[in-house]
C-alpha cells in the first residue's frame, strides 16, 4: 500500500470546527450565530468521517502487516506455554532456564541430549540432576568427575546407597564389583525362573556380539560365535562351582584349547536343563572335529567379544563378583556410578553397554512404582544396548527412564541405525540440542523447528519523477531458525523439543548458578575447584524434615 494513498488527517477539520463554534460564541447578540454553528458542525462531521477513514485504513494496514500463517506458524514457546507443559514443576529433572524461570521435566518417558564434547554437558545437564533429583540413578561417568563431585551428597543428603564401579581406581574412589553372569546362576537356582535362563543367555550373547544394523555380511560367523558363547555360559551357570561363572573364566575357556576341551567333555556328561547342555556339547564337538577352520572363526569371534575381560586386564576383578544388585535401584534409593577413563571408552565401552542393559532389565523386572533414571553419557560409545529401542515404549511403565547423551545424532545412527534412532527420538519426551556445529545436524534441527510466514515489502518507483512511489506487500516462508543461525547460537543457549509444547529457546546454566547446588558439589577431581560465582537462582528443599 502506497503512503500517497493515505487519507488526510482529521485533525484540521476538528480544529476548524472548534474555531467556528468559538466564533459563534463571540458573536454579538443578533448576529448570525447559527451560520457559524452550522459551519462548525459540518467541520466536525468532516473530521469524524476522516477519523473513521483513518481508523479503517489503519486496520487494513495492520491486517496487511500481520502474517496469515499460510506458509507456517512456527514460533518459540513463551513463559505461559512452558508452564502449561508442566515445565515449572521442581520435582522433575532440570533442563535449564527460560525468561528467568527454571525449567524442569517431570514426565515418565525418556530424554535425549545431543551436544559435542567439552561443551558443558556435565556442568549444565548431568551434575545439576545428580545434585537435584532424589530418585535412584544409574549413571555412566567418563573421567570419574561425577562420582567425585556428587557421590557423598547423594549418600548423605539424599540418604541413598551409593555404589561406584571403578575398575581403574580413579581419584581414590571406591571400587565396587558387579558380575554380569551372576544372574545366570540365580535363574538356574530358582525353579520358578529357570525357564528364563536360556533367554537370558541368548540376550547376553547378543549384547556381547551385537548384530550391526543393516549389515548382513558375516552374520553366519557372528551367529556361530554367539552359539559358542551361549553353550559355555549355560555350562558355567549349571555346573557345581557358581563362583566361577564369570567373564574372565569364560575368556579362559575360549582362549585355551585345553580348557575348552575340558569344558566340552564336562558338558557332555551333564544332565542339566533336561539334557540341553549335553546336546550343545555334542554340536560343538562335532563342529570342532568336522570343520576345524570354521570352528576357529567362531571361536575367534567369541574371544574378541570377551577380550576386555581377560584375567589380567583392568575389568577382571570388577566383574569377578557382585557387591550389590541392580534390583536395589528399584527397591531402595540407590545411585550407581560406572567410572571409566575417557581414553578407555573406545576400547572398553562395551562394558558400559553390558551393565546398562542388565541394570535396565533388572529394574524392569522389579515390581513397584518407583522411577529409576538411567543417565547414559557417551551412549553411542558403549555399543548397541540389546533390545533397548524395542523396549522404549514399555519401559516407562516399568519404572525405567533413559536419558541418552551423545555428541552427534550421526553417532547414534551409526550404532542403532536410522529407524531405531528415529524410534529413540520419537519416544523421548525431551530432545535437547546445544553448541551445534555440524551443518547437517543444524539443517535437521531447522527443519524440525518448522517455518513461519513473514511479510515482505516491495517499493515500486514511479516511471517519471512526478509519479509517486508505491509499496506492495507479499508473504513468504522462512525457517524459524536457519541452519547458520542455529550454529551461531551463543554457547549458553539451547533448543528444547518438549512434548506438547512449541520448541523452546532456553538458557543453559552451570550448577553453581543455582543455590544450594554450588554448595553441595564437592571438589572436581578432574578440572579442579568449582567456580564460586554468585548464584542467580534459588531452590528450596525439605530433607529429613529440615528446610534447605
Amino acid at each position: 500500500m502506497s503512503d500517497s494513498n493515505k487519507s488526510p488527517s482529521s485533525i484540521p477539520a476538528f480544529v476548524l470546527g472548534a474555531a467556528f463554534f468559538y466564533f459563534a460564541s463571540l458573536s454579538p447578540e443578533g448576529a448570525p450565530q447559527w451560520f457559524f454553528g452550522i459551519l462548525g458542525a459540518l467541520s466536525m462531521l468532516t473530521g469524524l468521517n476522516r477519523l473513521n477513514q483513518n481508523l479503517d485504513q489503519d486496520r487494513k494496514i495492520e491486517a496487511a502487516n500481520t502474517p496469515s500463517g499460510n506458509f507456517g506458524s512456527a514460533r518459540f514457546a513463551n513463559k505461559r506455554e512452558c508452564a502449561a507443559a508442566g515445565l515449572d514443576d521442581p520435582n522433575g529433572l532440570f533442563l535449564g532456564t527460560h525468561e528467568g524461570e527454571m525449567l524442569f521435566h517431570n514426565g515418565k518417558a525418556h530424554l535425549l541430549t545431543v551436544a559435542p564434547a567439552r561443551t558443558g554437558k556435565g556442568i549444565s545437564v548431568v551434575t545439576p540432576n545428580l545434585l537435584h533429583w532424589g530418585g535412584s540413578i544409574f549413571v555412566t561417568d567418563p573421567k570419574g568427575e561425577l562420582a567425585g563431585m556428587t557421590a557423598r551428597h547423594r549418600a548423605e543428603l539424599w540418604n541413598q546407597k551409593v555404589c561406584i564401579l571403578n575398575p581403574w581406581g580413579l581419584h581414590g574412589l571406591p571400587q565396587h564389583r558387579f558380575n554380569p553372569l551372576a544372574v545366570l546362576v540365580d535363574l538356574y537356582n530358582d525353579e520358578a525362573l529357570r525357564r528364563s535362563l536360556t533367554g537370558e543367555v541368548r540376550d547376553l550373547a547378543l549384547q556381547l556380539v551385537p548384530e550391526p544394523e543393516g549389515e548382513a555380511k558375516n552374520r553366519f560367523f557372528r551367529e556361530g560365535s554367539r552359539k559358542l558363547l551361549r553353550a559355555l555360559m549355560l555350562h558355567m551357570a549349571t555346573r557345581d562351582c557358581p563362583e566361577r561363572c564369570t567373564l574372565p573364566e569364560l575368556w579362559r575357556m575360549l582362549q585355551s584349547t585345553a580348557h575348552l576341551e575340558e569344558a566340552i567333555t564336562s558338558m557332555a556328561l551333564s544332565d542339566a536343563l533336561d539334557g540341553v547342555i549335553a546336546d550343545l556339547a555334542e554340536d560343538v564337538a562335532r563342529l570342532m572335529a568336522n570343520n576345524a577352520e570354521q570352528f576357529g572363526d567362531f571361536r575367534e569371534g567369541a574371544v574378541q567379544a570377551v577380550d576386555i575381560f581377560e584375567p589380567s586386564g583392568w575389568l577382571a576383578d570388577s566383574v569377578s563378583a557382585s557387591d550389590f544388585s541392580f534390583a536395589e535401584l528399584k527397591s531402595r534409593p540407590t545411585t550407581i556410578y560406572l567410572v571409566i577413563p575417557q581414553d578407555e571408552i573406545g576400547t572398553h565401552g562395551a562394558w558400559l553397554g553390558l551393565l546398562a542393559r542388565q541394570a535396565i532389565d533388572a529394574v524392569a523386572r522389579q515390581h513397584g512404582n518407583e522411577q529409576v533414571l538411567f543417565l547414559l553419557d557417551e551412549a553411542s560409545n558403549m555399543g548397541r544396548i540389546h533390545n533397548l529401542t524395542e523396549s522404549l515404549t514399555a519401559l516407562p511403565g516399568l519404572g525405567v527412564r533413559v536419558w541418552m547423551i551423545v555428541q552427534e545424532l550421526a553417532e547414534l545412527r551409526r550404532v542403532y541405525g536410522k529407524e531405531a534412532t528415529a524410534t529413540i527420538m520419537s519416544q523421548s519426551e525431551v530432545v535437547q540440542f546445544f553448541a551445534v556445529q555440524n551443518h547437517d545436524l543444524a539443517k535437521e534441527i531447522s527443519a524440525a523447528l518448522g517455518t513461519r510466514t513473514v511479510i515482505t515489502h516491495n517499493i515500486n518507483l514511479g516511471r517519471t519523477i512526478d509519479e509517486n512511489a508505491g509499496e506492495s506487500r507479499s508473504e513468504t516462508a522462512r525457517p524459524l531458525m536457519s541452519p547458520d543461525e542455529i550454529r551461531m547460537l551463543p554457547r549458553d543457549k539451547q533448543i528444547l523439543f518438549v512434548q506438547n509444547a512449541p520448541p523452546i529457546l532456553a538458557q543453559r546454566v552451570p550448577f553453581w548458578s543455582v543455590r544450594p547446588w554450588g554448595d553441595w558439589a564437592e571438589h572436581n577431581p578432574v578440572e579442579g575447584n568449582t567456580p564460586r560465582s554468585k548464584a542467580t537462582f534459588r531452590m528450596r528443599y525439605l530433607i529429613n524434615g529440615v528446610k534447605v
